[in-house]
């Protein structure tokens, strides 16, 4: 039952929802095998992310006064008790869902999978060689019988673990423990074995090991063999969710009780309760810490299963040359005659490479500074960076330290960048720079040149190509000079609300201006429909979960506004209310490329106000990190998002309606209507875009409507 007076989907349950929908995905049959296992792999990585994240938050919340839990409409325990059974019916459907249709599927194109099962007599030999050859030498076997004072600390978080039960030979009255990494990271989790009869055979690494444990542990007998995995702990991060006051209240709350956050184990299934036991008392964790899953854990693995033939994923989709940014010219040149918008991952990254690595040579250029967020080792960025400090130039690089990253490798290459000369600047906890910027400074004749990057995704992962993400180039004097103020505070560290005053007129920055500035483009589009004038409101998002931005979404969709949101994964906006929302369609996109750029479009009396950001719609977003949402102010590149966003709302193919309740409800298009895939469509603009096909892309007569009949 809906409560009309707290309109909110709760987004714990909406998260699970998205998953859900990364379990149809995998189900599709017309969905290339290997490309259903990645699917699995990250429906995987979700759950596995959602115990890490807001199981623990929901368990303390158990231990929270009833007037706060009140305030915030949440009921932990039947919260719970909801959660832990669509959880189960999930997993069991994850489990089925493999077993039973795409093992079968990879074996029906000559692909055998061991799942379960003994290896043929034939492999016997290879497994056992591979294992001795390429294996032993990573094994670290622990006995964990002996000094029960010493701190079992072996349990690394993204690692996977057996646990065994050894009685030695000749003395059955004993019962051992012990241990041993399944050393995937340095092996590989899948390893492919020779073909048999024109099949192909791949196995785990961790029944490659099972099966040798035998020469692993000479002398004794394996009663018993069990996978183990820890999760990472996180912070209680209230403050991401509810206003500081509130979040206060509860940390002192959780302090006065004692409250001690919950471990995640995740184990096997069919773990004897002895061994449950015995591992509950030298961890000092409880037994209902450990949760149930499959054989194999850690299914996220599933990303890196090996390409045996194209015809088991996507075709490859090649990265298009960006006309204007062409090699052999200077990118800055090209800035100064226009803006340049790059479609990723359909455009090639080249142009952003080059912006980077042109900085770090140009004898003009002065100063450099970016948001990396995060960094990683194939991150072409850090080369640059290094580069243009040892040519002279001053660098300044903002590095976010976050538990959910990798806080080590960030700190190794930040230490790398530190002795070349880079300045680093680390993020504070009321001061996450999630806005992914850079600024050039370049000395001229006439005094400064400046040129930015303004981008909706990391740096980190645009090599991948798995990621959908806008990134503008642009030497606009009015979204420079703001840049530069914001980098500016940036290296203060200080809080915004010492800064309320700086000037942003242009671009929109989160604990500064943004949701002001939301509030009235939403208020604009309910104004003038009101005038008796055309209004509507497109958003392409990832998440959508501010309260305070929702209620004003409704607020306009009661006025008339028509309103329609592509979401990824979360949305606490609860579609088709009736007196509420009947005005908004929500949609959810799961496709091949990971969805991430975020597009916020308002009509504007025919004028069209777009915008990009890095940044969702989350109360985290808005309160506790510095984001950047940017307008678009070219109009050829204006007329380019227009048709993206028209292919996301014509979808029918990947896209699926959120209902009330989040169910995924497939899109029916017409038989004899055009099918339309966001993604390739997209794809196909990109090509036409670079190809110049006037048809597309002839701008409107200055007096013409901006939109035609088919408009957002």
């Amino acid at each position: 039952m809906i409560d009309v007076s707290h309109p909110f989907f709760d987004n714990n349950l909406s998260w699970l929802s998205y998953n859900y929908r990364l379990l149809l995905e995998a189900k599709d049959e017309t969905v290339p095998v290997i490309e259903r296992l990645r699917q699995l792999a990250k429906y995987s990585y979700q759950i596995d992310e959602f115990f890490r994240v807001r199981m623990p938050m929901l368990l303390a919340m158990r231990e929270v006064s009833g007037d706060i839990l009140e305030k915030l409409n949440i009921y932990p325990e039947p919260l719970l008790e909801h959660i832990l059974e669509t959880v189960d019916n999930q997993l069991t459907q994850f489990d089925d869902l493999l077993a039973s249709q795409v093992v079968p599927a990879l074996r029906n194109e000559g692909v055998h999978l061991y799942f379960k099962e003994s290896f043929k007599p034939e492999h016997k030999d290879f497994v056992n060689n591979f294992f001795v050859e390429k294996v032993f030498r990573n094994l670290q076997p622990v006995f964990l019988n002996g000094r029960r004072t010493s701190k079992i600390t072996f349990f690394e978080p993204n690692h996977i673990y057996f646990v065994m039960r050894l009685i030695r030979a000749g003395e059955p009255g004993e019962v051992w423990y012990t241990y041993v990494n399944i050393p995937s990271q340095q092996v590989g989790r899948f390893v492919e074995l020779p073909d048999l009869y024109g099949v192909k055979y791949i196995a785990f690494l961790d029944d490659i090991i099972r099966g040798n444990l035998g020469v692993l542990f000479p002398g004794y007998e394996v009663l018993d063999c069990f996978t183990i995995r820890a999760e990472q702990q996180t912070e209680l991060a209230f403050e991401d969710d509810y206003p500081a006051t509130i979040a206060q209240r509860i940390h002192r709350q959780l302090e006065k009780k004692n409250f001690i956050q919950p471990h995640q184990y995740f184990i096997e299934m069919g773990m004897p309760v002895s061994m449950k036991e015995y591992l509950s008392e030298r961890l000092a964790i409880l037994i209902t810490e450990f949760h149930e899953r499959g054989r194999y854990l850690f299914y996220q693995d599933f990303i890196d299963f090996p390409s045996l033939h194209k015809k088991f994923e996507y075709s490859l989709q090649k990265g298009i040359s960006h006309v204007e940014l062409r090699e052999g010219e200077s990118i800055f040149e090209a800035l100064n005659k226009g803006d340049q918008l790059l479609h990723l991952p359909y455009h090639s990254i080249d142009p952003i490479v080059r912006f980077f690595n042109e900085a770090a040579v140009d004898p003009f250029v002065r100063e450099i500074y970016v948001s990396l967020y995060k960094i990683n080792a194939n991150s072409f960025l850090i080369n640059s960076l290094i580069s243009a400090s040892r040519n002279g130039k001053r660098v300044v690089t903002f590095v976010e330290l976050n538990a959910k990253l990798d806080i080590q490798e960030n700190l190794e290459w930040a230490k790398k960048m530190k002795d070349a000369g880079v300045k680093i600047i680390f993020s504070l906890p009321e001061l996450k720079v999630h806005a992914k910027i850079a600024l050039v400074k370049r000395k001229v004749k006439k005094g400064w040149d400046r040129y930015a990057y303004l981008g909706t995704g990391g740096f980190y992962r645009l090599t991948s190509r798995q990621i959908v993400d806008h990134a503008l180039l642009t030497s606009n004097r009015e979204l420079t000079n703001e840049l530069e103020l914001l980098f500016g505070y940036l290296g203060t560290r200080e809080e915004p609300k010492k800064y309320k005053y700086l000037p942003f007129n242009f671009l929109q920055v989160s604990q500064f201006n943004m949701v002001k500035k939301l509030v009235e483009l939403i208020d604009r589009e309910i104004g003038n429909y009101k005038a008796g004038l055309k209004a509507s409101i497109a958003i392409k998002i990832n998440q959508l979960q501010d309260q305070s931005l929702i209620t004003k979404l409704y607020q306009a969709g009661r006025a008339g506004v028509e309103i329609n949101i592509i979401v990824s994964d979360c949305c606490c906006l609860l579609p088709e209310l009736p007196t509420i929302s009947d005005n908004i369609t929500v949609t959810r996109l799961v496709d091949r490329y990971q969805e991430n750029t975020r597009i916020f479009y308002f009509y504007n009396r025919g004028k069209e106000d777009i915008f990009l950001s890095s940044g969702d719609w989350t109360y985290r977003n808005f309160h506790r990190r510095i984001d950047v949402c940017y307008p678009i102010l070219d109009d050829y590149l204006k007329s380019q998002l227009r048709q993206v966003l028209k292919n996301y709302l014509n979808d029918n193919q990947k896209a699926v309606r959120l209902d009330t309740y989040q169910n995924n409800i497939k899109l029916i298009g017409s038989e004899t209507g055009p099918k339309v895939r966001v993604q390739e469509a997209n794809y196909r603009l990109t090509e036409r875009i670079e190809h110049r096909t006037p048809s597309l892309f002839e701008l409107p007569h200055p007096k013409e409507k901006a939109m035609s009949e088919n408009a957002i």
